[in-house]
């Protein structure tokens, strides 16, 4: 996808601006933004978006604040969902929305309500977004893509490779040496 533009910023909030950039020049833009703690998003033309936020040296830290959350949620307990996801990503597996409801209490479809509310994406989205941002950490930390796939829960790398590529427009292998070569960094 090379090429293709991509825009960085937020759609609704007036302090933000909309950049468009070549896919080719993400990694680095996305690198800069992440070592200098500025929020952004970014989205594809594909229409497929991913939100991302400084992050700290943990992944496990990272992940917890992916996603801006909404700022009038009336549930804060929803927020727990961000250390139960942290679990089964650490674990490789993936979480059953069922569960999820279930252990804070709620039916499915308040559940997704609620969530969908506070985190502006469904569950699913919201899950693959920090599945995503966690395999970009590892791979930036030097982790071959086949290992990084297996660790986030993928049976065959290919599968993690489109994934990847659909969520960030270039593949796990790219993305590394548009890191590696934006930061002169060896990876």
């Amino acid at each position: 996808m090379e090429g293709t533009n991509s825009v960085i910023g937020t759609q609704s909030h007036p302090l933000y601006v909309n950049i468009h950039i070549e896919s080719k020049e993400l990694a680095m833009i996305v690198q800069f933004l992440l070592q200098s703690n500025i929020y952004f998003k970014v989205v594809s033309p594909s229409s497929n978006s991913t939100q991302l936020e400084k992050s700290n040296d943990s992944p496990s830290n990272s992940l917890k604040k992916s996603v801006v959350k909404h700022p009038l949620s009336k549930y804060k307990d929803i927020e727990k969902v961000d250390s139960i996801l942290d679990n089964h990503l650490a674990n490789g597996k993936n979480p059953d929305m069922q569960q999820v409801s279930q252990s804070l209490g709620l039916s499915i479809s308040v559940f997704k309500r609620i969530f969908k509310e506070t985190y502006g994406m469904s569950f699913y989205e919201y899950y693959l977004s920090k599945k995503m941002t966690y395999a970009a950490e590892l791979l930036l930390k030097g982790l071959r893509g086949g290992l990084v796939s297996e660790m986030i829960g993928y049976s065959q790398p290919i599968k993690f490779t489109k994934m990847f590529k659909k969520h960030f427009g270039i593949t796990p292998k790219k993305y590394q040496l548009q890191y590696k070569s934006a930061s002169g960094i060896s990876l």
